[in-house]
């Protein structure tokens, strides 16, 4: 068995196209309609060759998730994490982009840490390892 891929339901597919690719490197590599679930479907994969695939699912009527994505007692998915060589210098590109970011925090067990807000609020993680 092998993982094929992750999908987010997004409000704007293209506003979340510019920033899993700007943010992360992804590239687009197909997209398409269901006109009949009423869904724009975009899926991605990390340029740097990785097998880590998105799939973006804008629907047409969607419904606002109530899940406080920081409480970790509230079951189902908190965030997805990617690493990076330095967590600090990733803030600061960030930062200066104008993305909501928090401080970097040290980690039990990773080094650094820090969360980013996709458009949709969705958090995503972003580490450095020892």
């Amino acid at each position: 068995m092998e993982y094929h891929h992750m999908a987010l339901s997004v409000r704007n597919l293209e506003d979340s196209l510019v920033f899993y690719k700007d943010v992360f490197g992804f590239v687009e590599i197909n997209r398409f309609e269901r006109e009949n679930l009423g869904l724009k479907i975009a899926f991605m994969k990390l340029k740097n060759g990785d097998d880590l695939r998105l799939e973006l699912v804008q629907p047409r009527e969607p419904i606002k998730n109530e899940d406080d994505f920081s409480n970790l007692n509230i079951l189902g998915l908190k965030h997805l994490c990617f690493e990076v060589e330095n967590v600090d210098k990733k803030y600061k590109e960030l930062k200066s982009k104008g993305y909501d970011v928090t401080e970097p925090k040290e980690g039990k067990s990773i080094k650094k840490y820090l969360f980013v807000k996709d458009p949709n609020g969705f958090l995503v993680e972003i580490c450095e390892s020892y």
